[in-house]
């Protein structure tokens, strides 16, 4: 039995086909922001304050040392606990680290002005099962809390979920930024050894940022 050979514009069209095909490009570059790192940057563009996205102009930082130590921030625990003053630029750096880490590494994170943790902690909290609240936040590679000193002191019990998250980092090893204006002195006399510890030694390295 035989079988009929293609016609002959079926064999053309197939050696045109496969002369296109030769003719394609081994590689096509996307515009950044259609590639996976563009459209992460777009997604932080969104959750960082515009404040943050500017240039960093180096000779204007107060403390270039103490900025690169928390900006370049390898991701791994423990993480970086910034102190200092205002305006030495402890907040752009902690922003600088998480915008490498998550635009570059695909790191995601996510980040508590220290209000919004506490009070997001003691709604679940009253609920009886903060464990949840851990749970949730146990599946994001790195956090951020800002202005730590700012809770609200005329409640016990922020200072006591307070020591239960930086417990919970301690304990769990969880990668994890933070900031205070406020030294570990100021706060050993506030708050006692427990949570101080578990702030500058436990939890973090210690980085102050200082005005020159």
């Amino acid at each position: 039995m035989t079988t009929d050979p293609a016609p002959a514009e079926d064999t053309a069209w197939r050696t045109q086909l496969l002369s296109a095909i030769a003719q394609l490009p081994e590689h096509v570059d996307l515009p950044y922001e259609y590639t996976p790192e563009g459209q992460r940057m777009a997604t932080f563009r969104k959750m960082c304050p515009k404040e943050f996205m500017q240039k960093i102009e180096r000779h204007l930082l107060p403390d270039a040392e103490s900025f690169d130590r928390v900006a370049l921030w390898d991701g791994s625990f423990p993480g970086p606990i910034a102190y200092g003053g205002a305006d030495t630029a402890k907040t752009r750096a902690t922003w600088s680290a998480l915008g490498r880490l998550y635009v570059k590494q695909n790191k995601p994170f996510a980040w508590f002005p220290i209000k919004r943790l506490l009070t997001e902690m003691e709604t679940y909290d009253k609920s009886g099962d903060v464990h949840e609240f851990f749970r949730k936040y146990a599946h994001f590679p790195v956090l951020m809390v800002d202005d730590v000193e700012k809770l609200n002191w005329d409640f016990g019990s922020n200072v006591e979920l307070l020591f239960a998250f930086y417990d919970w980092i301690y304990r769990e090893s969880r990668p994890c930024l933070s900031s205070t204006n406020k030294p570990p002195e100021w706060w050993e006399e506030r708050v006692g050894e427990g949570l101080t510890r578990r702030l500058f030694k436990d939890g973090h390295f210690a980085v102050e940022f200082k005005k020159t």
